[in-house]
């Protein structure tokens, strides 16, 4: 019996022992960077995604189905949050919602027409783009500083664009019009949620519900056989349901309170990078050195524009 009792002991020192080091290891701001590092990749990754399904289906079937299945599976973790959510966290969120619908089907529209590594470079914009607007939008002059920042960008984006000379397709257009949309989402977040106790949660279900059923209602516009819906198309969706929203999004909100900003802003920042990566091993694509430079062009002004908004 007191070697049972002295094994069991042992046994639960041990346990302890794995236990404080797992605690330590994810509390460490080295987990808090390899996790935001991978939201980068998955996010880089999903342009490539979405480009080869919307090959064969219809835009708004697309994010219809994406959008359903998130708010579906996030309802039964948020339906309390929802349930005391006030009259004001509804509105802010179905506006929010139909901004960010309105982005989502610029994006993906753009997508069908330009590349993936281009879309995930232009997009990348809108962390400058949130800084002059807000200046726009209060009356007030850009900085030198920003001005250089937004002139940096818009040469990165003037290369991006070009083979053997400027000539952007409709796609680029598109996805720039969407890099618009996510800034004036992110100035519209800020100005709806100020001073007010909201559930973030809460939010974002409100937003996902809203452009599920905004999309669900174009979609009637759109002929369809429902004959994509095969296996790769479901684990396409998946992957965009469960990694590319969900698990990025919860993760994200979780440890980017446990590393720097300036840090953040650089391992986020990896997103195009990423986009041009797998666009290039997956896709097939190729940047010319002009493409390459613009790239760099943009990352550079992305990593210089998110020091407006600290």
């Amino acid at each position: 019996m007191l070697n049972y009792l002295k094994s069991q002991s042992a046994f639960e020192n041990s346990l302890n022992k794995w236990r404080r080091l797992a605690q330590s290891i994810w509390n460490s701001h080295w987990t808090a960077d390899i996790s935001l590092l991978l939201i980068a990749m998955i996010w880089g990754s999903n342009y490539i995604v979405i480009k080869g399904v919307v090959e064969t289906v219809p835009v708004f079937q697309l994010l219809f189905i994406r959008f359903t299945l998130t708010a579906i599976i996030m309802l039964p973790f948020t339906f309390k949050v929802l349930r005391h959510a006030d009259r004001s966290a509804w509105t802010s969120g179905m506006i929010l919602g139909l901004i960010l619908g309105a982005t989502y089907f610029l994006e993906t529209f753009g997508l069908t027409s330009t590349s993936a590594s281009n879309a995930g470079f232009i997009i990348g914009m809108y962390v400058v783009l949130v800084p002059v607007l807000d200046h726009v939008i209060h009356g007030r002059l850009l900085k030198i500083s920003l001005a250089g920042v937004l002139l940096l960008s818009i040469t990165g984006t003037t290369l991006l664009t070009m083979k053997d000379s400027f000539d952007p397709k409709i796609g680029d257009v598109l996805v720039l019009a969407a890099a618009f949309g996510y800034a004036i989402q992110m100035i519209m977040a800020k100005k709806l949620t100020a001073g007010k106790t909201m559930d973030s949660r809460a939010l974002t279900v409100i937003q996902f519900s809203t452009v599920a059923i905004v999309s669900g209602l174009l979609s009637l516009s759109q002929p369809s056989s429902w004959s994509y819906l095969t296996p790769s198309f479901w684990l396409a969706i998946g992957y965009l349901v469960v990694f590319g929203t969900m698990f990025a999004y919860y993760i994200q909100l979780v440890m980017i309170r446990r590393t720097s900003p300036s840090r953040v802003a650089l391992l986020m920042s990896s997103e195009p990078m990423f986009a041009a990566i797998f666009s290039i091993l997956i896709a097939g694509e190729h940047l010319s050195i002009w493409q390459f430079i613009g790239g760099v062009c943009i990352i550079t002004g992305i990593l210089l524009g998110r020091r407006f908004q600290e």
